[in-house]
């Protein structure tokens, strides 16, 4: 084992959890989004934002 390979493997494990992330937040702005959207369509719509939602 070289020394370099632990900072392969840090630096994809860093790569992977920005990834990680970025798919986390796609996702629960679309989770929001289909939550407003069910809400509306029930006729239930809140005022204010969802969570996930970006701030204003």
């Amino acid at each position: 084992m070289t020394t370099e390979e632990p900072d392969d493997d840090l630096a994809w494990l860093r790569k992977e959890n920005a990834l990680l992330r970025v798919e986390r937040d796609m996702l629960m702005r679309v989770a929001a989004g289909y939550a407003r959207d069910v809400a509306r369509l029930r006729g239930q719509e809140r005022p204010g934002p969802c969570a996930g939602d970006p701030p204003h």
